[in-house]
């Protein structure tokens, strides 16, 4: 049997299964604000409330596998040449370092196979900020529960949905989860916070249809050859989806067909199953998913991927190579042969001690001489290389400011289609292209960007070469809590390639 537990800011869910059957499911409220954001302010109150609720129910404390709303997290996918086994740890957190801007020390990375093909292997890699993940494990501790298995909820619903094609929209008060499922494959998942103060409904669900149009023209703007089609299905779940007036409010908002997500598992009609879905996932993560009957086209590749074993990895120790042990019993051997030819060799040492000193004080005058000279003929050189440098810069100076003019239109087209609440890190000029480096508020709008530079026509091509999502934490409050309020930043950075004259 296996147990899920499901975090977030406003409760706390459990349910265990056994097989592809629900049991059991409960859950508790929790008061205050001890979770926001992902994090885990309040590990003490959060695990006595999650003590109390398995000890309410009767529940083991077994085969827990954990998630919680609103986890931060950056993921890549990524291609390596097929390689030994003992071999590819390294290469994945070079290729992690390469890829994912934010510093690995700060980050529980993990990875899964994704395909084999040829002599390439594809794996899907994620990172977690390490203080969401230590607080979620230092909760679980204070409940008395071992740390098993930890998953991202986007994925769980994945899991869930079970479909080779489909849209996964997971609606609940504090946190939306977006799932895009192609050719069997989660290529895309993302998880935003509704607005609260002064909100509607009808404000976050158009909030909501906003990012599946904009998530979709991302996902279409990097794979051009998979066109999604009109008629992909969007299954909907979550609390806020048990609303009747959400799924036509939505859909008047959307292409796509809503379509209710149904669980494969067998469950007792008194189950909320829109609450409830998340937990199925995390529930069947070590159950074989349920294959599709015969003649039926749906496949689904599910990434089933712990991000505790990022946490409890243990760094491989280096094998000492053959040839350094043989150096060094060759070595011990040597010393042991030559020990008293060193104590005789020190009584000689000792004489040539006292010659060699007074053959240092004749030598002494003899190199301060030489010295003298020698200064005499650097600082000539030097004067020569100074005078050198000094005609090389005046020939470097008129070649700067005769092009400095060329690249002003650019520039201008640059920051003239800035988007509001956008701000550059840097602009460089590289040959005959402009790389732009900067920060906003959602990864859509720099999408817009790249489309307006686009749209110039002073630019053969503009790409997005690198997007993520980072936490900064707010200073200057005066509130009580430990740890800050953070916002989310998406940093991006931008290739323009310029118009040959």
């Amino acid at each position: 049997m296996y147990v899920a537990l499901n975090i977030s800011s406003q409760n706390i869910k459990i349910l265990s299964l056994k097989g592809r059957r629900v049991i059991t499911w409960a859950s508790a409220d929790l008061t205050g604000e001890p979770v926001r954001d992902g994090l885990i302010m309040q590990p003490q109150a959060v695990g006595e409330a999650i003590n109390s609720l398995f000890k309410s129910t009767g529940i083991p404390k077994k085969n827990i596998i954990s998630s919680i709303a609103g986890l931060s997290f950056t993921y890549r996918f990524i291609s390596l040449p097929r390689m030994k086994t003992s071999l590819l740890e390294e290469a994945i957190l070079r290729a992690a370092k390469k890829e994912i801007s934010l510093p690995l020390d700060e980050l529980y990375v993990s990875w899964q196979l994704i395909r084999s093909k040829g002599e390439e292997q594809e794996f899907f890699i994620i990172g977690v900020p390490r203080n969401q993940v230590d607080a979620i494990v230092q909760t679980l501790k204070i409940a008395d529960i071992e740390p098993y298995l930890m998953d991202l909820r986007p994925l769980a619903l994945a899991r869930t949905a079970n479909r080779s094609d489909a849209i996964v929209v997971n609606m609940e008060p504090d946190c939306f989860d977006i799932v895009f499922i192609t050719k069997g494959l989660p290529t895309v998942i993302h998880s935003i916070t509704p607005r609260s103060e002064g909100a509607s409904l009808e404000d976050n669900i158009r909030r909501l249809a906003d990012e599946l149009t904009k998530t979709a023209a991302f996902y279409q703007s990097n794979h051009p050859e998979i066109q999604l089609d009109g008629n992909l299905p969007l299954l909907l779940t979550g609390q806020l989806a048990a609303e009747v007036v959400v799924n036509g409010l939505l859909q008047s908002e959307i292409d796509y067909p809503i379509e209710r997500l149904i669980p494969a598992v067998e469950y007792p009609d008194s189950l909320p199953i829109t609450s409830y879905a998340t937990s199925i996932g995390l529930a069947i993560k070590r159950t074989p998913l349920k294959q599709p009957a015969r003649g039926e086209d749906n496949h689904f590749s599910d990434i089933n991927i712990n991000i505790l074993e990022g946490k409890y990895r243990k760094p491989k120790a280096k094998p000492i190579a053959a040839r350094y042990l043989f150096l060094g019993a060759f070595l011990v051997a040597a010393v042991g042969l030559l020990f008293p030819l060193y104590q005789a060799r020190s009584g000689v040492a000792t004489e040539n001690r006292i010659l060699e000193e007074n053959l240092n004080n004749v030598s002494r005058e003899l190199n301060l001489a030489t010295l003298i000279n020698e200064e005499t003929v650097k600082t000539e050189d030097t004067i020569r290389q100074i005078t050198a440098a000094t005609e090389a810069l005046k020939v470097a100076n008129i070649n700067i400011l005769g092009s400095r003019g060329i690249f002003n239109t650019e520039i201008q087209q640059v920051t003239g289609v800035l988007p509001l609440k956008t701000s550059f890190t840097s602009i460089e000029i590289v040959k005959d292209s402009i790389i732009i480096k900067g920060e906003t508020e959602s990864v859509f709008t720099v999408i817009e960007y790249a489309m307006a530079l686009e749209a110039e026509g002073i630019f053969t091509n503009v790409r997005i070469r690198e997007l993520d999502e980072t936490l900064i934490s707010i200073p200057g409050t005066e509130e009580s809590e430990s740890t800050p309020p953070q916002v989310s930043v998406i940093t991006f950075e931008i290739v323009a390639q310029l118009v040959k004259p």
